[in-house]
């Protein structure tokens, strides 16, 4: 059977993982561990954070799925550091990378992205983030008009750490570069390591797969907020986007993970 692991990154949000943990319970491919990878600002956050875990960790030792969790303070935090360190520390090959206010849109998530990787040239599975409101009732229309208009925006060639399956080996060979903000500043705030990320497996002659089935509910606002959000700093994104692709490739990227011990975490 097919081994995987869960990443997941999280901050002030205990309530909405709660949902996502027990949605991954109800997956019919089970991971064989979930790794908690929090950023916080006081020690008392992460006390209760740490509480709240060990609560519903006995639900996951009767299906034998380890839970990790690692913490690290605000200061240090970057979208690419959060992301390699719960690859980091992950287990397995496969790892399944999502934020802790994400639902996935069914109990074969997990089964569906990792079928792609029968294929030995697929280095990533990404899916979609539909709006969160009212997700119960999002019918198939509504998906497919949403994914078409993530492609014009996004095309094929990308990935979302807010929602994907990567393998290991390769983000061993390439992590998630943590200086792209000093190669180009503007990504310190918006992002686009994943970006940089398939574009160099694709220079490496590895490929990414988007699928609408291995898709999540996710959203920071509601209906059309989240709409005029994502219309806002789509042009930013372009132009991060734009100078990525300028980049000479094969390239190397760093993550200070590679220059230290390992780092500390706690397993329940």
């Amino acid at each position: 059977m097919v081994q995987i692991s869960v990443a997941i990154r999280t901050r002030d949000e205990e309530e909405q993982l709660d949902d996502l943990l027990k949605a991954l319970l109800g997956q019919t491919l089970l991971p064989s561990e979930v790794i908690l990878v929090n950023n916080y600002s006081s020690g008392a956050a992460l006390t209760f954070f740490e509480n709240r875990i060990a609560e519903l960790a006995s639900l996951f030792k009767k299906k034998r799925i380890k839970i990790k969790l690692a913490s690290f303070p605000d200061r240090d935090f970057s979208h690419a550091y959060s992301t390699n360190l719960g690859i980091f520390l992950a287990e397995n090959e496969l790892v399944a990378m999502t934020n802790a206010h994400a639902l996935p849109i069914s109990p074969q998530w997990l089964e569906r992205g990792v079928k792609h990787f029968k294929n030995h040239k697929v280095a990533c599975v990404t899916g979609y983030s539909f709006p969160l409101e009212n997700n119960r009732s999002l019918s198939r229309l509504s998906r497919y008009v949403y994914c078409c208009s993530e492609r014009i925006i996004l095309r094929f060639d990308w990935t979302s750490t807010v929602n994907c399956i990567i393998r290991k080996s390769l983000w061993d060979a390439y992590p998630f570069d943590e200086n792209l903000p000093k190669i180009i500043p503007a990504s310190e705030a918006y992002g686009c390591e994943d970006y940089d990320w398939s574009k160099e497996m694709k220079a490496r002659g590895f490929k990414t797969i988007v699928d609408p089935d291995f898709s999540i509910f996710h959203s920071h606002k509601s209906g059309f907020e989240e709409a005029k959000r994502n219309v806002r700093i789509y042009v930013t994104h372009r132009r991060i986007q734009q100078l990525i692709n300028r980049l000479e490739r094969p390239r190397k990227a760093y993550t200070r993970l590679k220059d230290h011990e390992k780092p500390n975490s706690i397993c329940f």
